[in-house]
């Protein structure tokens, strides 16, 4: 089915800004991206800090960019979707009446894993315009199936669909004492790509080529001549390809990856780092503390402690986020100045 404008014609949960701003979906973002051969990228929002400084970026190099935040994120950011789209509207229409201009913007479920029903109704209601639904460990058929019924829910609406083939940094791969050896063997495999969009005729697909969530512990071996065949075989059928897994690559990847024709970039560990780097002392030690007691990673005692690092003063941690984006877009996603290619 073909996804219809993203339009409150279509969809009575679009939100419609001053000057008739609405947001964009991945099939608008990253059509043009394709034709022009950039990346957009797609950053994770941990926080309405992570949040402003990502918007400043974007407003910055006039960039395309896409907000985002997992279903696993949900719970330990104490983002919702219905929160995390009235602070991003708030601050879209806040970055347009500061710099008088706009910027294509996409706000994205990502990694829709377990409550699949659930997570495209609240997405749905909170004005999102793209979702991932992310059954990766399924077979082929089954993963097709289950989000087929997704693409034909939402693609009336104008909200845009990503799929999954193949776990990101799968466990199989990061388990092989022999992987680097092999790692070929456990890329994507373009008949299976090309099956699953077939199938589900998607917006977007994510694939694995080497990469994995969080920082990479050594240097990831990408396979870009993989990209390029899944690309440039899904392409035909209209899907753009997305790669998960970019914090720790370094510009030079990110521009291999993009010659290659992979379009979205997840980017989401680099940047809640820098936030961490900005947080008192004390209070680190305290989430630390907490962490260690519950056997979890930092980030995810993030809510346990909104209450305390609500009241931080994180201006400087937003500027440096913007500066690191910013850097990023112009140097490693080639996105910077694309906002006036979107009309």
């Amino acid at each position: 089915m073909a996804i219809a404008n993203f339009s409150k014609d279509n969809n009575s949960n679009v939100r419609v800004l001053a000057g008739g701003y609405t947001l964009s979906n991945l099939r608008t973002l990253l059509s043009v991206a394709d034709r022009e051969k950039f990346g957009v990228v797609a950053c994770n929002i941990r926080s309405r800090f992570v949040l402003n400084g990502v918007l400043e970026a974007a407003w910055q190099e006039k960039a395309p960019v896409i907000l985002e935040i997992a279903e696993s994120e949900v719970s330990y950011c104490n983002m919702a979707p219905a929160r995390l789209s009235s602070l991003a509207h708030d601050a879209i229409e806040g970055m347009i009446k500061k710099y008088g201009y706009s910027v294509p913007v996409c706000i994205h479920h990502d990694h829709i894993q377990k409550d699949v029903d659930g997570c495209i109704d609240r997405a749905i209601a909170a004005g999102f315009s793209s979702v991932e639904v992310d059954l990766s460990k399924l077979p082929v058929e089954e993963n097709a199936a289950k989000c087929k019924a997704v693409v034909d829910k939402i693609h009336p609406l104008g909200i845009s669909l990503e799929v999954e083939d193949g776990e990101i940094g799968t466990a199989a791969a990061l388990s092989d004492p022999a992987v680097e050896s092999k790692i070929a063997e456990y890329y994507s495999k373009v008949e299976d790509c090309v099956k699953l969009c077939e199938m589900v005729k998607p917006d977007a697909l994510a694939f694995f080529v080497g990469n994995g969530h969080g920082q990479y512990l050594k240097a990831p071996i990408i396979g870009y001549d993989r990209i390029k065949e899944i690309c440039d075989a899904v392409r035909p059928l209209g899907v753009f390809g997305v790669m998960h897994g970019g914090s720790g690559l370094l510009p030079e990847n990110f521009n291999n990856c993009v010659n290659s024709g992979a379009r979205k970039f997840n980017y989401a560990t680099s940047l809640s780092d820098i936030w961490f780097e900005y947080f008192p002392k004390a209070l680190v030690e305290k989430m630390e503390a907490t962490a260690k007691e519950q056997n979890k990673p930092l980030r995810k005692v993030l809510d346990q402690f909104e209450s305390e690092w609500d009241k931080v003063d994180f201006l400087e941690a937003e500027k440096a986020i913007a500066a690191h984006l910013s850097m990023m877009m112009r140097d490693g996603f080639l996105s910077s100045g694309k906002a006036n290619l979107y009309v």
